[in-house]
């Protein structure tokens, strides 16, 4: 095809009054040519400068590509994410029907704008027996897109337009899929990084425009019987998606119909956004994600992340198992939610001389508190990474604390001896900041954990109710100041009525593991 023929298209397809003859045209068109783009790709390209002329459309896409990639590849710096606020990757230009790099719809001064125009598609996946794989133009034949079978793109494309849609993110079509074998690397290589993200695209574009939810299927009519609502293929029972409810969404698949069944689902499950800021969301995190269905764990691990508002992520590697792939997202989340995990598993697993719980655990525990305001109260008694240069290793990992009961280490007597009610008394002996020896006792407490004589231990509060016993190992210095090295070694919960008055010091606490003490 050549420029002539190119300029004759265009002319049909726009079907404007504006003149052909604008400068740097000639110039693009040749570009494109040479770069073997086929016409929907041209006509994607060329739209956005139609009535601004084309003089600055080829200098800004190299300056554009180039700023996408170098925030791409800085993101991924160190062997985690280091900015989890990533546009996404690809959209689907629904005019055009061709899939562009999000790069190409940005425009001049106006670039930052292009988050007002990007609408997205969320939906269930069906079972891979009623799913069909389709090679298309629309993302350039470059992996399969998989869709019902019951369905089409162009009836999802049409859906969209009608909705007022013109540039839409929807994963089959944006989100490299598998297909051919020597594409698979790079598959691999972008899901590093697109797939933890996925959450962020959701949230910040839908705030500005719709998200269309398909519930029963992509492009499948809405079915809100209560048979189908049952299906573990539901959206609403799908664990991905925890993080794709947002409040300006649309149902897709619409009739037009209103049943009993409609009105109850409208009324009873509609999709709300998720607050990220100033919440502990950890209860709601750890119920959300136990009842829904996955493909995989690490999808319910990398929704976690986003759920948990970690600015930082692991990547995601499909083959890492699912422990392992907690025990680095324990080293991403925030203080206050790494402290609220170890306080629910203290709740949980009273016994368990680890700090923090394994995957199993946190998912089998059932202490959902609601989510609740962080109170600025109790910085002090978050759990902090003692090195942030370490996000990126598969070894778990080292946490500073900073409200102890005592300025020095705790003896504790524990007669194990229970009232008639099932609490036991705590004794403890320590000596304060004044070098004055103290002592009392702690009455109507459940304590958990054995503690012997003449081993010195310390106290570290983790709100809601919960006080660590820790062993003091030793000492190491950090950032300039002595920190005492401590195990778990058991927990305290007292009767926040009962509590005799307390002096919590600020010291630096660093907890090890267990086998780092061996």
């Amino acid at each position: 095809m050549d420029t002539k023929r190119l300029l004759e298209l265009l002319n049909d397809v726009l079907a404007t009054n504006y003149s052909l003859e604008k400068p740097g045209m000639e110039q693009c068109l040749n570009h494109f040519l040479r770069t073997s783009r086929d016409f929907g790709q041209v006509y994607a390209s060329l739209r956005r400068y139609w009535r601004s002329g084309f003089t600055q459309l080829l200098p800004d896409l190299a300056k554009y590509q180039k700023e996408d990639e170098s925030k791409r590849r800085n993101a991924l710096g160190g062997g985690y994410i280091s900015n989890s606020r990533l546009p996404p990757r690809r959209v689907w230009d629904l005019y055009s029907n061709r899939v562009l790099p999000f790069y190409a719809i940005k425009r001049g001064l106006l670039r930052f704008l292009i988050f007002d125009e990007v609408w997205t598609v969320s939906h269930s996946w069906v079972h891979e027996s009623v799913r069909t794989d389709v090679w298309t133009l629309i993302n350039d034949n470059q992996w399969p897109v998989p869709i019902p079978g019951d369905t089409t793109l162009e009836h999802v494309r049409v859906e969209l337009l009608n909705l007022g849609a013109e540039y839409v993110w929807m994963d089959v079509l944006c989100l490299r899929q598998r297909g051919r074998p020597g594409d698979e690397e790079q598959r691999k290589e972008e899901w590093k990084l697109d797939v933890p993200t996925i959450g962020y695209v959701y949230s910040h574009l839908s705030s500005r425009r719709p998200c269309v939810t398909y519930f029963n299927g992509l492009g499948l009519p809405f079915d809100p019987s209560p048979q189908v609502l049952s299906s573990d293929r539901h959206w609403l029972n799908r664990a991905w998606t925890v993080q794709e409810a947002i409040n300006s969404w649309l149902p897709g698949g619409t009739t037009g119909a209103v049943s009993a069944d409609a009105l109850r689902f409208f009324q009873e499950h509609l999709p709300r956004s998720i607050p990220q800021e100033g919440l502990d969301f950890v209860p709601f995190a750890a119920s959300a994600m136990r009842g829904r269905h996955c493909t995989t764990e690490l999808d319910r691990i990398h929704g976690l992340a986003y759920l948990l508002n970690c600015s930082t992520l692991p990547i995601y590697d499909e083959g890492m198992p699912p422990e392992l792939a907690w025990t680095m997202l324990l080293k991403h989340l925030s203080p206050y939610a790494r402290r609220r995990v170890a306080s629910r598993h203290a709740w949980c697993h009273p016994d368990d001389t680890s700090l923090l719980p394994s995957w199993k655990d946190f998912m089998q525990c059932e202490r959902d508190d609601i989510a609740r305001p962080l109170d600025s109260a109790l910085a002090d008694s978050a759990l902090y990474l003692l090195d942030d240069s370490r996000l990126h290793v598969h070894e778990p990992g080292v946490y500073c604390h900073y409200n102890i009961l005592s300025h020095g280490p705790v003896s504790i007597d524990c007669e194990g001896k229970k009232d008639e009610s099932g609490y036991e008394t705590l004794k403890l002996q320590y000596r304060d900041v004044w070098n004055r020896l103290l002592r009392f006792d702690i009455k109507d407490c459940e304590v958990a954990g054995t503690f012997l004589p003449g081993v010195k231990y310390a106290i570290l509060d983790l709100p809601p109710q919960v006080w660590l016993i820790v062993e003091v190992i030793g000492e190491r210095e950090v950032e300039g100041t002595a920190a005492l090295e401590v195990v778990k070694r058991g927990c305290v919960f007292p009767l926040s009525n009962q509590l005799p008055p307390l002096i919590w010091y600020k010291r630096r606490i660093v907890h090890i593991s267990e086998e780092e003490a061996r």
